[in-house]
């Protein structure tokens, strides 16, 4: 048997207190196999992906050792060591990918710059993740976020590395494109190349013929193949993970809200310059205490109908009514609803500045909310979004991604809004930390009166959540 693509041995990591975060890794992935790593959000799955790539957050440290390709081991503390295998040895599709693309070099040349040599050329490979040859001229800011995330795919494709670590490949994108995108990375695996994926996605994990390794409080409760762990799992966490799958969800009961609009919008039309428009004459209206769902496919617009919608964007034509007052309109109007109506970007982790503790952030809020209590306020919101208060002694590059989007609800909820855009909201938590933080949603949704718009591309949870969908790409 060849040498193994990766060899994890013992990798333990601790952050900057000593606290051991992952503890006692063990996992070999073989070339022309995939494998996945699967659990809840905050154990520690995208830190092995950092630790084998020499990218962990400043204080963290590891140890054990790390074997690519068949090198001689390194151990984990060795990060210099490991970023010399970068682009020829292994490559990382992070989990935010607007992170990872430079905001100003325009995409064909982010796709030569570091591949030498490329298995695909950056024509081919933009066409086979679904993107017209035009997006080699775009920078990163012109893209969706679904689109963003198919560049990266993209990137994996031209390059060679043998070993490829794909942190949710999948977030962001429609069911189409994750058809597209899985089926692609399959054919890497087919190639001879070796695949870690880290994934939320019980479909997706489903579907590759692959070894799953379970994460569960920072240690691995239960390995092997897809088809023994995911039809017949032994350990409790495996099978509350399984069973908490948006499918199964019991649909919203859709008889909740009070009909007094917080935000309306009549006769929306948007596009961009010398391109189709992106919808046309579009009504929407959201009451209190009620949930709109917005879905289609990638690049459709969705994110962009956000921004029209909290006056970050002005239509091509139509109108937009936050209770009863336009914003682009009414410039002392818009000023005076300003805080009411607020934006969770799907993209969570760009909201807080990386040299600034959480913490900072949230005390940051008495600025703008006077008469906020936060010592009396913040625990019990923390508690009932299951994070942990040690959280808010970290800067942003040391939370997971479902960590930085259930602080980043937290913050929001702390500013007493009317209404808010969640994009994505759930997209970087496993399945029980969804369930849960989605029921919480709809309580504080009724319980304070607010409206909530989902953007999203899981129809299973979209049907379960929101009182009504609105489909762009009907």
């Amino acid at each position: 048997m060849s040498a193994p693509a990766l060899l994890l041995s013992g990798l333990t990591i601790r952050d900057a207190r000593g606290d051991a975060l992952v503890a006692d890794i063990d996992l070999a992935l073989q070339p022309g196999r995939a494998s996945l790593l699967i659990g809840e959000t905050g154990s520690g799955k995208s830190l092995i992906a950092q630790a084998v790539m020499g990218l962990l957050p400043p204080g963290f440290s590891a140890s054990g050792t790390i074997a690519i390709n068949g090198h001689d081991p390194v151990p984990a503390s060795q990060s210099g060591l490991l970023r010399l295998f970068w682009a020829r040895e292994t490559m990382l599709l992070p989990q935010e990918p607007r992170a990872a693309l430079d905001p100003t070099m325009r995409i064909g040349r982010q796709l030569t710059a570091p591949q030498r040599p490329m298995a695909l050329t950056p024509g081919a490979a933009l066409a086979a993740v679904g993107l017209a040859a035009e997006t080699r001229h775009a920078f990163p800011g012109e893209l969706s976020g679904g689109m963003a995330q198919r560049v990266l795919i993209a990137s994996a494709l031209v390059g060679s590395a043998p070993l490829l670590i794909a942190d949710e490949p999948t977030k962001g994108l429609d069911a189409a494109r994750i058809g597209q995108s899985r089926a692609l990375l399959a054919d890497l695996v087919a190639r001879g190349r070796a695949l870690l994926v880290i994934t939320h996605d019980i479909a997706l994990a489903r579907a590759f013929e692959a070894d799953v390794a379970v994460l569960h409080q920072g240690r691995i409760v239960e390995q092997g193949p897809v088809s023994e762990v995911l039809e017949a799992p032994r350990h409790p966490y495996t099978r509350a993970w399984l069973e908490a799958d948006p499918a199964g969800w019991r649909p919203c009961l859709r008889c909740c809200a009070v009909d007094e609009p917080v935000l309306a919008a009549h006769a929306l039309r948007f596009g961009y310059r010398r391109r189709a428009p992106l919808f046309t004459d579009l009504e929407l209206h959201v009451p209190a205490g009620g949930v709109l769902a917005v879905t289609g496919p990638s690049g459709c617009g969705k994110s962009t109908l956000g921004n029209i919608l909290l006056g970050l964007q002005r239509p091509i034509s139509g109108t937009v009514s936050w209770q009863g007052i336009d914003p682009y309109r009414n410039p002392a109007g818009r000023a005076a609803l300003r805080r009411a109506y607020q934006k969770l970007h799907q993209d969570p982790a760009s909201v807080f500045m990386p040299h600034r503790t959480i913490g900072r952030h949230f005390e940051d809020l008495a600025e703008v909310v006077p008469d906020l209590a936060l010592a009396r306020e913040l625990p019990p919101l923390l508690e009932r979004l299951k994070l942990d208060e040690r959280l808010l002694l970290r800067h942003a590059g040391a939370i997971s991604g479902g960590e930085a989007q259930r602080l980043a609800l937290a913050r929001i909820l702390l500013l007493r809004p009317a209404l808010v855009i969640a994009d994505e909201p759930t997209s970087r938590l496993d399945p029980l930390v969804q369930r849960q933080t989605m029921l919480m949603l709809r309580d504080i949704v009724m319980e304070r009166q607010i409206g909530l718009i989902l953007i999203g591309h899981d129809r299973s949870l979209l049907a379960a959540s929101a009182d009504e969908i609105l489909d762009l790409s009907a």
